[in-house]
Order: C-alpha cells, then structure tokens, then sequence
C-alpha cells in the first residue's frame, strides 16, 4: 500500500537505470511480482548458494517472500531505495540481484566525520553468467547510485578468497583488497570459510578512517 507521503516524496534510487544498450541491460528496484522468477533461478543449480553467505537452497518461495519485504521495509524506512533487480529491459524478468545493507554511520575519533558506510552483495542467474552483469551493475550502483546520487562515502564487499569471479567484479569497479584472508563462521554451512573483503572510497581523504574490521564487530 502506497502511503500520501510515499506518494508526495517518493523514495530516491528506485530506477529504472540504463546500464548497457549492448547487451540490454537495466537496473529497476525489486517487487513481489519477481518473485516467481527469483525462485526458479535460485534453485537451476547450488551455484548461488555456494558462491553467498545467505541464500538458502532449496530456495523457497518463502525465503523470498522474506527477503523482498525486508528490501520494502528498508526503502520505507530510509527514502531510498537499496535493492534492485538486474534485467534485460525496464519491465523483464530479473535476471540478477544487488542490493547494499543499510548505511552505517561511522564516526571518525580523530576527526569527529561522519561516514556512510555501505555493504554490497549481488548475484547472477547462472544462465546469465560471466556476460559482465555482475561487474556492470556493481560499478553503476556504487559510482552513480550509492556516490553520485545518495552521498555514500565508502562501499566495502565480501567474497570467499577463491571466488575469482567476485572479486574480479569488485576489482574491476575500483575497489581494493584490504583483507586478503580472513577466517568466519558460515552459518548455513555450520563450517567455517576463508574470505576476503575490498573497499572503495568516494574520496582519498576517508582513507584511514575506517577500516573492515570496524565493520565486522
């Protein structure tokens, strides 16, 4: 349900984006109508599964119920909109996901500066992999969504260390590795894994005044 404010001051970043003419390729915000799609593709293979900290398999239409209210909740919450849909027009089927937590608000000891601090996720349908979706969408939503439009000051992401096709996304928009291995807990795997993290900031100056293990405790 749209509320009179929603409708006078809708949220900022909902799209749709061009990113790409050749291959067609848009950003929109995610809606409940994806969630059939959503569905099917997480569960072609575990590719997806393995490859993330969070999504479950087998997927259930529950799990995305969930995770799309959470998404609405969210932009409610902060006028923006944080979760979006990869496509291959304004209107089609989505054919991939990215979204970034929440900002944190990190205050710097030394300067008193505060930071936006964002965390970025994503995936691809595995029938629509290694074609540049991943990396396309991920350098728009932090250059032209998340610094240009919403005023973040850094972007920081997470992969295992032997995802090479993440953490050639994260590279290939900007962002540098400055945890190279790093020992967590996966709760959906009850077993431990070995990730990395990089890091992206809007300007030079926030360089040292946050760090990835910050964000981690």
């Amino acid at each position: 349900m749209t509320t009179s404010t929603e409708q006078e001051h809708p949220p900022k970043a909902m799209g749709p984006y061009l990113i790409s003419e050749d291959p067609p390729h848009y950003l929109t915000a995610v809606e409940f109508s994806d969630l059939p799609e959503m569905v099917r593709v997480l569960n072609i293979n575990k590719d997806i599964f393995e490859g993330t900290a969070s999504f479950e398999y087998p997927y259930l239409e529950s799990h995305g119920q969930a995770r799309i209210s959470r998404a609405h909740a969210t932009t409610a919450r902060l006028g923006f909109n944080t979760h979006w849909a990869m496509r291959t027009s304004p209107t089609g089927p989505l054919i991939g996901w990215i979204h970034v937590y929440a900002p944190e608000i990190k205050v710097d000891p030394t300067s008193g500066q505060s930071l936006r601090v964002g965390h970025l996720g994503y995936w691809v349908s595995p029938e629509y992999m290694r074609q540049g979706y991943a990396s396309r969408s991920a350098y728009f939503v932090i250059h032209e969504i998340l610094f240009k439009e919403l005023g973040f000051d850094l972007v920081h992401a997470e992969a295992y260390t032997d995802n090479k096709a993440s953490r050639k996304t994260m590279e290939f928009c900007g962002m540098q590795c400055e945890v190279e291995s790093k020992t967590v807990f996966i709760d959906k795997h009850q077993e431990n894994r070995v990730i990395c993290c990089y890091v992206i900031h809007r300007d030079n100056s926030t360089k040292g005044q946050w760090t990835w293990q910050e964000s981690s405790t």
